[in-house]
């Protein structure tokens, strides 16, 4: 990972520039591909409004230097973004797994209890809830993502993280795939700061900069401003290959153009500050 100039101000940082320039030209995507043949898109309009919406969120946690928060919201927009992409290699079955995953899941929604040791301690029933449940197609829905077992199966997709990804390769080759994998380097740190771990609070204090111990209780705040940097790198990168990805979908290679330019004058100005 590159370290930062101490002198290097939040504002001046070239990620800025280069998640600036992907964000807008993923909201240029969204429009476009709200006017798509929905033949070719599925359902990916929602996946990418929700990409967009998560990285607003992540400007602001980042500038407010809010580096836990941003770990675990990059991962979001990660996941969101390779899901979106995945949908992309069969529009048509995985928007139609995707939906009716969603409906079993409002269904289950309408039932809610709590046990703690075994004793109940709150309990929810929609009043409508037998009925729908047990109408032929929402029962269908519940028993497809319903294990032997009795249990519910929470993924809408069988496939691992690293499946999706790799079905995603496979159709749109390693060239625009490549910030999607590099994406992947998110995972760990988010993974462990979401769940509320002790490594994840030495992480962020950077206690653990193997190599790097922190001096003073100012070096903290340098060490979270380099893993922003990191942060929002990791995540432009994400978003200009899903960009590349999804232009292929609607044929408008214009927004690929664009994205690997952005990501080409990043690294130029990189060299300009380093």
């Amino acid at each position: 990972m590159t370290r930062e100039a101490p002198t290097l101000a939040v504002s001046t940082w070239p990620e800025w520039t280069f998640f600036g320039s992907i964000v807008g030209l993923l909201r240029e995507t969204i429009e476009k591909v709200r006017a798509a043949d929905t033949t070719d898109t599925g359902s990916l309009f929602p996946w990418l409004d929700s990409v967009a919406e998560s990285t607003a969120s992540l400007e602001l946690l980042a500038r407010e230097q809010a580096l836990r928060d941003a770990y675990v919201i990059a991962r979001v927009i990660y996941e969101t973004a390779l899901n979106a992409c995945f949908v992309l290699t069969e529009p048509a079955r995985l928007s139609e797994r995707a939906d009716r995953h969603a409906k079993q899941k409002a269904l289950r929604s309408l039932v809610r209890r709590i046990e703690i040791a075994g004793q109940p301690l709150f309990e929810y029933k929609h009043s409508a809830a037998d009925q729908l449940m047990m109408a032929p197609q929402p029962k269908q829905w519940l028993e497809e993502f319903t294990s032997g077992a009795g249990r519910e199966i929470t993924s809408w997709t069988p496939e691992t993280v690293q499946q999706r990804l790799e079905a995603v390769y496979r159709l749109f080759g390693p060239d625009a795939t490549k910030g999607l994998a590099f994406g992947l380097l998110l995972y760990r740190h988010a993974s462990e700061i979401a769940h509320g771990t002790l490594y994840g609070t030495l992480f962020s204090w950077g206690a653990l900069d193997i190599g790097r111990p922190l001096a003073a209780a100012s070096d903290i705040g340098a060490f979270r401003r380099t893993e922003l940097r990191h942060v929002l790198k990791l995540v432009s990168f994400t978003l200009e290959s899903l960009i590349r990805i999804v232009s292929v979908a609607i044929d408008k290679p214009f927004l690929a153009t664009s994205a690997e330019a952005a990501l080409r004058s990043y690294y130029a100005n990189l060299d300009k500050t380093s």
